[in-house]
């Protein structure tokens, strides 16, 4: 028999010995305690020598797999059952069969564990004395980018190696306590086996089977002790072995990292493997696309049998009762899914290849952001190799997803299949769609490799790129700083803040253009608006102020007009802010529709308001310094402005009436067409008194007033006769100025009026009362009862 390759260190076999010793002390038993049990063979041999030989250890295992085969073909009889010996159940005929199974399968694991070991202490010693041997690269400074990507990348994968191995190494040490915990339990079953076996005089009693299964058990616990050990042993060289492949790879990467250029050759040779891989991608794509039309020929045959086998069995019949038309259904169903999968292979064949030109582009801009003269160039660079890392790593993220769906699409179909039996016709045909499933499970698989593989790497060349500009000198950065500020300042100043289509005429005929209003020149046009909207409105004030002064119009006019004339200044100077941004008005024609709709009910009385100022103004029906009646209010007009005017009553307060008001109602205007008005004053005196002589008086002191006009003529009339007053009127005109007040006016006229009837004896009404008593009759005293005082 050919010896298997065992542990050859110190350590290893120290452990190979110590299990052996624990684990064949147990097992040693006579020989016939078991050799008459049906279904189990016992070897003649039993009792192990406590230490042995890594030849002997090989050997024993040997004996022990060629014992577990014979028991478990013997056991597993067809009335293996029927010679089970009294108080042996099933159950425990089944613990005993799949530990012969395991056995067998441990021996195994465990001699391909050994068969690797020499390989691990191969490699840890080669790592050893590269990790010495190394003082520097053969090759001559500077370096290929390429180079420090290929170091890099293999630092990458030994790291994750590495924590793989920890992470197992781990695992396997606590598995080993277990298995530990469970030998010493099995060596005290084993121990009071054999008492129960010695004490049975037959040798083929249950107390003999149990012995046997027991020992079957010590030795299955034996050899994935040391099926552990091993892998213990072997990941532990493995550990090793990475730390001092980092440890090398850290010292060249730091070599490589300093003097590293990125050539046009590198570019060159990236390109050129990029090329290489899509020529491939595309061969392999167009194989595809003729298996593609062999699977939908063959789709298109599998459902012109299912629609013939459809014409022959009547509607409604269930599918598992016609089993021609069950197997023709599966069978249409692989074929949709064949054809499915190669569609999507396709697809993702499409994708790698999008996926290399990505690749290239990615190299091109980080080379672009090495060789960057200037800090704008660096940044858009950057800014381009960010933007492809962020589509790697979408595309990754969706790759993933489907992924995931494709796996779960066969977790499906693997239950499904499970539940045929084994002679079901039905099953090739599912086994079809499994493997179709597997290829689209490995397209997508090799998608997201890709993907992930250049988004790591992007992410690694961004994160170098970060390093650098942390490590660069205060100044720079300070220089940098403002170098950005200014470029984002100026990338702020050009942005478009507004964009509209206008119409243009090229070569005769319209077109439809976008354009757009950067945020500099909407901040340059604002700011001339304003400039001369405060320049126009200094020189209004001049001007109005100089025309006042010269008498040429009134104050408050002027004051309107002004107001009047800086709404068309606005509106001029609007439009030419429009023409210098390059807008034209047209553009204002849907949200003025909008605005119509919209805002129309809103503001209807505004607007409304706005348009009978307008008509106010240029009717001049009614203007400023007008003394008005509108609705009972009554006063001189000071201002009349866009939405509302003010009406300022004799007593000073102010109004304001809405400019809508003027045009609706019923408005008396007293000065419309002149500015006289005509005056009534009512006088009343003592009958008795002398009407020519009342009359005479009231028109000569009419007449004698200042403020009262000439002309027309002011004219005294005899109102009537009173019990005890005759009545008079003046009528009188005066004119509405700053110097005229008709209630002054009126009172001037009733002093003189009076001054005159003193001198000449005229007495008013109720000036003296007479009293007559008559000395005939008694007086009478009548005496009433205050109010205040409650009745008796």
């Amino acid at each position: 028999m050919k010896k298997t390759p065992v542990v050859t260190s110190d350590f290893s076999q120290s452990l190979v010995r110590l299990w052996l010793a624990v684990f064949l002390g147990l097992l040693a038993s006579p020989s016939h305690s078991a050799a008459q049990i049906p279904g189990i063979s016992v070897n003649p041999a039993a009792t192990a020598p406590v230490a042995e030989t890594p030849e002997e250890i090989d050997a024993r295992f040997q004996q022990w797999l060629k014992e577990a085969r014979a028991n478990f073909n013997r056991i597993s009889e067809p009335d293996a059952e029927k010679s089970l010996p009294e108080g042996i159940d099933v159950a425990a005929l089944g613990d005993y069969r799949r530990d012969l199974e395991q056995i067998i399968a441990s021996i195994n694991r465990f001699r391909k564990i050994l068969e690797g070991l020499p390989e691990t202490g191969k490699s840890l010693e080669a790592a050893r004395a590269a990790d010495a041997a190394w003082h520097g690269l053969d090759e001559k400074p500077p370096y290929s980018i390429l180079m420090l990507d290929q170091l890099v990348t293999q630092q990458e994968a030994i790291r994750e190696k590495a924590a793989s191995y920890r992470s197992s190494l781990a695992l396997f040490t606590r598995t080993l306590g277990g298995i530990q915990d469970e030998a010493r339990d099995s060596g005290e079953s084993s121990r009071r086996a054999i008492s129960a076996a010695a004490d049975e005089p037959s040798g083929d009693g249950p107390a003999a089977w149990r012995l046997e299964a027991d020992r079957t058990k010590s030795r299955l616990l034996a050899v994935r002790a040391m099926f552990l050990q091993s892998s213990i042993s072997q990941l532990k060289d493995q550990v090793e072995t990475t730390q001092l492949q980092l440890s090398l790879l850290d010292r060249q990467i730091g070599v490589v990292r300093k003097k590293a250029v990125f050539r046009d050759e590198d570019l060159a040779i990236v390109k050129k493997a990029a090329s290489d891989r899509q020529a491939s991608l595309r061969k392999e794509l167009e194989a595809i696309r003729k298996r593609e039309q062999e699977a939908n020929a063959v789709k298109n045959r599998m459902q012109g049998i299912k629609d013939q086998l459809l014409k022959t069995v009547p509607e409604g019949t269930p599918l598992e009762n016609t089993p021609d038309l069950a197997l023709a259904t599966v069978k249409m169903e692989a074929s949709e899914t064949r054809v499915d999968s190669l569609q999507y292979i396709e697809s993702n064949l499409e994708i790698l290849d999008d996926l290399e030109a990505d690749g290239v582009e990615s190299y091109s801009n980080r080379k672009a952001a090495l060789e960057a003269k200037t800090k704008d160039a660096r940044e858009a660079a950057l800014q381009a190799l960010r933007s492809s890392y962020d589509r790697m790593t979408a595309r990754g993220i969706v790759f993933n997803n489907e992924l995931a769906a494709v796996n779960a699409d066969i977790g499906r179909q693997e239950a499904r299949a499970s539940a045929r039996p084994a002679d079901d016709p039905r099953l090739l045909p599912l086994n079809d769609v499994r493997a179709s499933l597997w290829d689209k499970q490995a397209i997508i698989q090799r998608a997201v490799q890709s993907a992930a593989a250049q988004s790591r790497m992007m992410k690694r060349w961004l994160d170098g790129f970060d390093e650098t500009r942390a490590t660069r000198s205060l100044s720079v950065r300070l220089s940098e700083g403002s170098a950005s500020l200014w470029t984002g300042f100026k990338n702020l100043w050009s942005m478009d803040v507004f964009t509209y289509e206008d119409t243009v005429m090229i070569g005769g005929v319209p077109s439809t253009q976008e354009r757009g209003v950067s945020l500099g020149k909407f901040f340059i046009a604002i700011f001339a608006f304003l400039i001369a909207y405060i320049i126009s409105n200094r020189i209004k004030n001049r001007v109005r102020n100089t025309v006042v002064r010269r008498g040429h119009i009134a104050e408050a006019q002027a004051k309107t007009l002004s107001n009047w004339l800086m709404i068309v200044v606005g509106l001029i100077l609007a439009a030419s802010t429009l023409h210098f941004l390059k807008i034209p008005i047209t553009v204002f024609a849907f949200f003025g529709g909008a605005l119509a709709i919209g805002l129309g009910f809103g503001t209807q009385t505004l607007i409304k308001n706005f348009i009978s100022g307008i008509i106010v103004l240029f009717e001049r029906k009614i203007r400023v310094g007008d003394i008005v009646d509108i609705g009972g209010v009554s006063g001189s007009i000071t201002e009349i402005n866009t939405r509302s005017s003010v009406l300022k009553s004799g007593d000073g307060r102010e109004t304001l009436v809405p400019n809508s008001l003027f045009l609706e109602n019923r408005v008396t205007n007293l000065t419309l067409s002149n500015r006289r008005v005509r005056r009534m004053l009512n006088v009343r005196v003592a009958v008795g008194s002398s009407p020519q002589t009342v009359c005479t008086i009231l028109k000569e002191c009419v007449e004698r007033h200042g403020l009262i006009l000439k002309e027309p003529v002011p004219v005294v009339t005899f109102e009537d006769f009173a019990a005890d007053a005759y009545a008079f009127a003046i009528y009188y005109w005066t004119e509405f100025n700053d110097k005229t007040n008709s209630d002054v006016v009126a009172s001037d006229i009733r002093f003189m009026v009076e001054k005159r009837f003193s001198e000449v004896g005229i007495e008013f009404p109720g000036a003296k009362t007479e009293y007559t008593l008559r000395g005939d009759e008694p007086l009478r005293i009548r005496l009433d009862r205050k109010s205040n005082e409650p009745e008796k």
